[in-house]
């Protein structure tokens, strides 16, 4: 079984979602869990960025039980791409918990992490449903604080009735440079308006921009200390939040 379940999501679009996944992903997999990107993006990001090819068949065909083949990017990384296929009527008229579902049958991968796309509600449902844990990515851009208090609005929304969604949530501060004057206020920011509310951050760092552009998974691309510890910190979040007296959601580890 899945010992976690991933949404990275936030509404608006360039605020780091892709990044923040493929990093943890590939860090997950470096320390042995097998990992599993599923790319919600019409774009298919995800899948270029891992090095995979971007349009093979992937996450739509997923959630239509067409049974894909997830493709390796590396050791214990792998990858369902995103793609035009996503935008198609049967997915928009797909019940919200149909990848839930369908993800119940990949039950070999330790994590699996829902790479949501910006500006769709339907397809980042289907991600935050699916999940068990939501990273909610905002930078300092006030259209990327709105994007992400929607997608908050939403986690509320679903757990005031009851819905299946995210049981952990955390803000993960994307593009962080403390020599600007609003990266620097955006902490204080949020605490302000969501004191309960977990703060992770990523830092402004050119390792997962060059991991990015050279289509390589971080881990496999030399990175710095920080880099590394930017993305240990969530995942050791993850691992501290979820994971209590040995067990997670009810069952022995």
């Amino acid at each position: 079984m899945s010992l976690f379940k991933i949404a990275v999501c936030g509404r608006k679009g360039g605020v780091g979602k892709t990044t923040t996944a493929a990093s943890l992903a590939s860090y997950f997999s470096f320390h042995g869990l097998k990992s599993l990107v599923i790319d919600l993006d019409p774009q298919s990001n995800t899948g270029f960025v891992l090095g995979v090819d971007p349009v093979a068949p992937g996450t739509a065909e997923l959630i239509l039980e067409q049974s894909p083949e997830p493709l390796e990017a590396a050791e214990n990384l792998f990858v369902l791409p995103g793609g035009s296929s996503l935008q198609g009527r049967d997915i928009e008229m797909a019940d919200p918990e149909e990848l839930s579902y369908a993800v119940k049958a990949l039950n070999d991968f330790k994590v699996i992490i829902f790479d949501c796309p910006p500006g769709s509600d339907h397809l980042e449902r289907l991600g935050l449903v699916a999940a068990d844990i939501a990273l909610v990515c905002t930078n300092a851009h006030p259209l990327g604080i709105i994007g992400a208090e929607r997608v908050l609005a939403e986690i509320k929304r679903r757990q005031e009735r009851h819905q299946s969604g995210p049981d952990y949530y955390a803000f993960v501060l994307t593009q962080i440079n403390k020599s600007r004057v609003f990266d620097k206020a955006l902490p204080e920011q949020l605490s302000a308006k969501y004191p309960a509310i977990p703060q992770l951050s990523v830092g402004q760092n050119s390792d997962l921009a060059w991991a990015t552009a050279q289509r390589t998974p971080l881990m496999g691309n030399s990175p710095t200390k920080k880099s590394i510890e930017d993305i240990e910190q969530i995942a050791r979040w993850i691992a501290e939040e979820t994971v209590v007296s040995g067990q997670h959601n009810g069952k022995k580890i």
